[in-house]
């Protein structure tokens, strides 16, 4: 923390409280939030046992550095509590199991370092976590899942049962396709059949018609081609 000198006029001067926070990837300065820093640095100590449950009852934690110790266990999921923190940097531990999906709800969570631990199942790429790159999960042999380029069983089972739901779609969408075109031609065709096979009437009508239409334009026919051949003449 640094005291800056801003004002002196006589008796009286005007200072101004500042602190400069540096951590991974960041460098934060304060001075009209001071009191509202909340930070835990205890990376690179040789700390051993489990992840320290009681942080996350720490609601106003906006920095939390654990990087470099021999920290075991899985990050709880009432992780997300804190939802003031900023900067996450768990690295260089060995620390297991899943990345609990909670940890997707840390809004404000702007840095984060899970690399080299013994993570494993697939990554909650999801909300807030779906902000960080690969650099962030890197050294875990056993996780997978976007935005690391492993890619998890499931993803592939998936897929595939995907690609045969819409092969199964498409062919039924098809049978019904040309179904319908069948259906359609056979009922234009039959219906006027038992029409005009119930009623001789009309029968005779829809063919007396149609008489008249053909020879109409066989009469349009012959009158054109005279006339193209007095015109040639």
């Amino acid at each position: 923390m640094s005291i800056s000198f801003l004002y002196h006029n006589g008796s009286s001067s005007l200072y101004k409280e500042r602190l400069i926070v540096i951590t991974k990837g960041l460098n934060l300065e304060y001075s009209r939030t001071l009191s509202l820093v909340v930070s835990i640095d205890l990376s690179d100590n040789n700390l051993s046992g489990e992840f320290p449950k009681g942080i996350t009852k720490l609601f106003g934690l906006v920095f939390l550095n654990l990087s470099m110790n021999h920290i075991i266990g899985r990050i709880p999921e009432s992780i997300s509590k804190l939802r003031q923190l900023s900067s996450l940097d768990l690295s260089s531990n060995k620390l297991f199991g899943s990345i609990p999906s909670s940890m997707s709800l840390l809004s404000s969570l702007g840095y984060l370092n899970l690399s080299n631990n013994n993570f494993s199942e697939k990554i909650p790429f999801i909300g807030q976590i779906s902000t960080f790159t690969e650099s962030a999960f890197a050294g875990n042999p056993n996780l997978c899942g976007t935005p690391l380029l492993i890619k998890c069983q499931d993803e592939g089972i998936d897929k595939n049962q995907s690609d045969v739901e819409d092969k199964i779609d498409g062919g039924f969408v098809d049978q019904w396709f040309y179904l319908s075109i069948g259906l359609g031609f056979a009922v234009g065709m039959l219906v006027p059949y038992f029409v005009l096979a119930m009623r001789r009437s009309w029968c005779d009508a829809y063919f007396d018609l149609v008489d008249k239409i053909v020879k109409w334009l066989l009469f349009r026919r012959r009158v054109t081609y005279a006339r193209n051949h007095a015109q040639r003449k």
